[in-house]
């Protein structure tokens, strides 16, 4: 399923001969129970696990209305409890925003999706691992991989074989104050591309990606990094090139 206004990101099921697991739960009810319509739609059995990219909250508030056993990172069980112990009012959201732990954007973004009065239950990590591990569903195995990253430091893909599709969440992107390094951003490069996948699901981008098309994505990052490192102008730059321009930027700070 394909992300979309306010913030919800892409969500994968994989379905092999014994069982479905989502990739990911959506950001609130609503989201996750279009999300299971759709796999309905499609003849398949609904998830009896999920597993989650990283703690976002567009990534895990619908954890509960999917009912099945999370599996998570070790640092990613340790963001959802957090995630639990927050004040999801809008007062609450707003004293976050005043005290500088999140965006007005987070803020908006929340409101829309669960309006007010909202209760927020956040369904808490059932399986932890620390590396990575691997689960046969029947015919497809999906190999989970902390790979972590500036965005956020529990970030993790699934690669999923024999289809050849890595689901990368928003382990490629920027972090919540928008900054990106050098290093870090190189670094998940070489991992990234190392799973020798054919096709990429990034979270918040419209289209699956071939690896032609994400070979020519680090070429632009690279064009963006280049033209933040030099102060050199970039023409005909597009709204991602000037995002990761911008994070690049800020990264140097």
């Amino acid at each position: 399923m394909a992300p979309g206004p306010p913030d919800r990101p892409s969500l994968c099921a994989v379905a092999g001969a014994r069982r479905t697991v989502a990739l990911d739960a959506g950001s609130s009810a609503a989201h996750t129970r279009a999300f299971l319509d759709a796999i309905a739609a499609e003849g398949v059995a609904p998830p009896s696990l999920v597993v989650y990219t990283h703690f976002h909250w567009d990534h895990v508030l619908g954890g509960t209305e999917l009912g099945a056993p999370v599996v998570a990172h070790a640092l990613t069980a340790e963001g959802l409890r957090e995630l639990a112990s927050r004040d999801w009012s809008d007062e609450g959201l707003d004293r976050r925003v005043a005290d500088g732990l999140a965006s007005p954007e987070h803020a908006a973004h929340v409101k829309a999706e669960l309006p007010a009065p909202r209760v927020v239950e956040v369904a808490q990590a059932d399986v932890v691992f620390e590396d990575g591990l691997d689960l046969d569903l029947g015919g497809v195995t999906v190999r989970v991989r902390h790979v972590g990253g500036e965005h956020s430091a529990d970030s993790t893909v699934m690669l999923v074989e024999p289809d050849g599709v890595l689901f990368i969440g928003d382990a490629i992107y920027a972090s919540p104050r928008g900054v990106l390094t050098r290093d870090s951003a190189w670094r998940l490069r070489e991992t990234i591309l190392g799973f020798g996948a054919e096709r990429y699901v990034e979270g918040h981008h419209e289209s699956v990606s071939t690896r032609a098309e994400m070979l020519e994505f680090y070429e632009t990052m690279a064009a963006a990094e280049e033209a933040a490192r030099t102060g050199s102008e970039l023409a005909g730059a597009d709204e991602d090139t000037e995002y990761f321009r911008a994070a690049f930027a800020a990264g140097l700070g």
